[in-house]
């Protein structure tokens, strides 16, 4: 007597699922790419069978994801009809929860803003304070035109912190109380709309990779100099994650063992000798102390530190590029483990120019395999300044995955 095995039986279905998920993203990407494009042309660069081509276009079609366009002109017989994205259907909302600010903003699936607005963030203790805050302040957005009579596909949230975008939790931010929290759960649950969240560096890496300087690149790490300083990693054209879901946390590398303590608990990590507010505060610092410097203490910002330094000012050139050695020594390490083909740097320090760049370009020689470093390029961001531009990027992943593709019905 037979008998069926009903864990073998759930393994294939699920399998099944998955490649027509992939299969999916795969014929979208391609309608994407080389719209306005034909069945037959997607069967050809997808080396999917025509029916299969036929099966998931016809799906996407009906979703409102794709739409035919035109007809192509004939060659004999009968016309084929063009196939492209219907983006301009499909809306979004992409959230950057911030220190101080909660940027929203709304965009179509082509990547085209069409609102956006700023809160600033009350003072939180709690973490149910903080999500009555974030969900009070969605549903407003959403009942504003031109989104009130707009079905919304998917939200997307980004962060500073550790996060685990697979399950929706985050495990830890420094700025707020919601270690371990289920925020994707959270927010699906009351909106029933598709969430994804993710940290925000890393998601910053993402869309320098769909919309930036690494738009041709496979590997290429992008570092971020803000409040701290964080790292995305892409390889092969995909966010690096790891089991854990956090790659990259290259602020808290050790770079000085008689430094100051982090607000991870460790002494000297980067973050506590490269930042924006670590450099105001030792510009500051000796300035009091008496130092010259063309700055007022009084009035300077960190964006005139920068800019002094890129002019020759002696205190703000040192101590910049003494931060820029530390972020250096840091980056030669992720080039001999990684090897990428573009280091890109984002954060107001770019404005310091030259004193950046060839600081970290010596650190890169000095510290790495010539075969890594030769060919490397290390370049600035290519992405407009915009906070919300990294968790719409994390929704683009969901539709490429094919995942996001399987729930949109617009």
């Amino acid at each position: 007597m037979n008998t069926v095995n009903h864990d073998t039986m759930q393994t294939n279905i699920a399998n099944i699922e998955q490649i027509k998920q992939l299969n999916s993203a795969i014929i979208y990407k391609i309608i994407e790419q080389y719209a306005p494009i034909s069945r037959v042309k997607t069967a050809k660069i997808s080396r999917l069978a025509p029916a299969s081509v036929t099966k998931i276009t016809r799906q996407l079609i009906e979703n409102g994801l794709i739409a035919e366009v035109e007809l192509q002109a004939s060659t004999g017989g009968r016309r084929a009809i063009s196939l492209a994205p219907n983006s301009d259907a499909v809306n979004v909302i992409a959230i950057k929860l911030g220190q101080k600010l909660l940027s929203i903003a709304h965009y179509n699936l082509s990547g085209i803003k069409l609102m956006s607005k700023q809160i600033t963030i009350p003072k939180i203790e709690t973490s149910a304070f903080l999500i009555d805050f974030l969900i009070a302040e969605i549903a407003k957005f959403m009942t504003q035109p031109p989104l009130i009579n707009e079905k919304i596909s998917a939200i997307s949230i980004t962060l500073s912190g550790l996060v685990d975008p697979k399950k929706g939790i985050v495990v830890y931010t420094p700025t707020y109380p919601l270690d371990d929290y289920s925020l994707v759960n959270k927010i699906e649950n009351t909106f029933n709309i598709p969430t994804f969240i993710g940290n925000h560096t890393r998601c910053l890496a993402l869309a320098e990779n769909y919309f930036g300087a690494t738009k041709n690149t496979q590997d290429s790490v992008l570092i971020s100099v803000h409040h701290g300083v964080g790292s995305g990693v892409i390889i092969e054209n995909k966010e690096l994650l790891g089991k854990s879901c956090n790659i990259g946390e290259i602020g808290h590398i050790q770079t000085n063992p008689a430094g100051k303590r982090c607000h991870c608990g460790n002494i000297g990590c980067l973050e506590t000798e490269v930042s924006d507010l670590v450099i105001y505060d030792k510009v500051k610092e000796a300035i009091n102390a008496g130092s010259d410097c063309v700055l007022n203490v009084n009035t300077m910002n960190i964006d005139d530190i920068y800019l002094a330094a890129a002019s020759g000012d002696k205190l703000c050139y040192t101590i910049t590029q003494q931060a820029a050695h530390y972020l250096g020594k840091n980056i030669a390490i992720l080039v001999n483990l990684l090897s990428p083909e573009k280091i890109v740097i984002t954060g107001k320090i770019l404005q310091a120019g030259e004193v950046l760049f060839s600081t970290i370009a010596d650190c890169i020689k000095q510290q790495t395999l010539p075969n890594f470093h030769d060919q490397l390029i290390v370049t600035s961001t290519e992405l407009k300044p915009d906070l919300t531009i990294a968790a719409f990027a994390l929704i683009k992943q969901a539709i490429y995955e094919g995942d996001l593709l399987q729930r949109i019905k617009v």
